[in-house]
């Protein structure tokens, strides 16, 4: 006997249904998925390097600015954009001149290990890693040695209570300053003035940086790909204003001065607070749902007569 037409559709509803985002099922299908991306990250990662472990563009320019201000040459000359420009805060131009005496593949090798870190705190494990990895040029930014990756774990920090690395950070990209808390003000002054300290010998880097900065073009070809920081700027206030650490994040990176593909890397940030916040409302549904139950399930008490 046939079964009913309603029936069949009923039983390939329940047949299809999309696992719930804490099931096994799905944990399941994301490690199978995430492991996929590992393959394909070291796919790129060796199709960009051929397995040598030389510094890249960027970690080339940091070096470059590193080496020029210990033999006491312009540290920044050039176009944001261009290879080997330098467009970082002076304490990061005397960070660099410091670790240029170290051989640069050892230099790549530690940023390569310290990206990889950085990623593994973001996403919460080494196998979630993966996930990220299908973004390729995730994979870019860790072979060129940009900061991209650290940028997000440092937003990740700061909303978690750790603020000083983000400071650290807005020495180098500016906008990563949104991304700090109201209370974190005694980590911005600490951090900030220990960052002029360090450059009291070379205070000249300071107005030749500014001077840097406001002599580039409103925009440079390949380094504006959602518009200009000016037109982008509003947007990243809108978000402030919805004060959730994940909008916060999400401003600081709708606000980058330069944005790039890379840049997407940032975004990282934002969704893994969003996730966070997410989890702990599903949670905090969950403990009013339990409570509910007790209170409904506990026995009243016998009035006294």
């Amino acid at each position: 006997m046939t079964a009913p037409a309603g029936d069949l559709t009923l039983r390939h509803r329940r047949e299809f249904r999309l696992p719930a985002l804490d099931s096994a099922r799905f944990r399941n299908d994301l490690l199978v998925v995430a492991l996929a991306g590992w393959v394909f990250g070291l796919i790129v990662w060796w199709n960009g390097t051929a397995g040598r472990l030389l510094p890249g563009d960027d970690l080339s320019a940091y070096l470059r600015a590193g080496h020029d201000l210990v033999l006491g040459a312009p540290v920044y000359v050039g176009q944001i954009g261009q290879a080997a420009a330098f467009s970082y805060a002076p304490p990061w131009a005397v960070a660099f001149a410091v670790l240029a005496w170290l051989p640069g593949p050892l230099l790549q090798l530690l940023m390569t290990a310290i990206d990889l870190l950085a990623l593994r705190y973001i996403v919460g494990g080494w196998r979630l890693m993966g996930l990220a990895f299908f973004y390729p040029v995730t994979v870019g930014v860790i072979i060129s040695g940009n900061i991209e990756i650290l940028i997000a774990a440092s937003l990740v920090l700061a909303a978690r209570g750790r603020s000083a690395p983000l400071v650290v950070m807005a020495f180098a990209k500016l906008s990563p300053v949104l991304g700090l808390r109201r209370s974190s003000w005694r980590s911005l002054v600490v951090v900030a003035a220990a960052g002029f300290l360090v450059t009291l010998p070379w205070l000249h880097l300071w107005p030749e940086w500014i001077a840097y900065l406001l002599r580039q073009p409103s925009a440079v070809p390949g380094l504006n790909i959602l518009g200009p920081w000016y037109l982008r700027l509003p947007f990243a206030l809108g978000l402030l204003a919805l004060r959730r650490p994940w909008a916060s994040a999400l401003a600081a990176v709708v606000a980058m001065p330069s944005m790039w593909r890379g840049t997407l890397v940032v975004l990282l940030a934002p969704i893994r607070l969003w996730l966070d916040a997410s989890t702990h409302r599903r949670a905090a549904r969950r403990l009013g749902g339990w409570v509910v139950m007790a209170k409904a399930s506990t026995p009243l008490s016998p009035v006294p007569a």
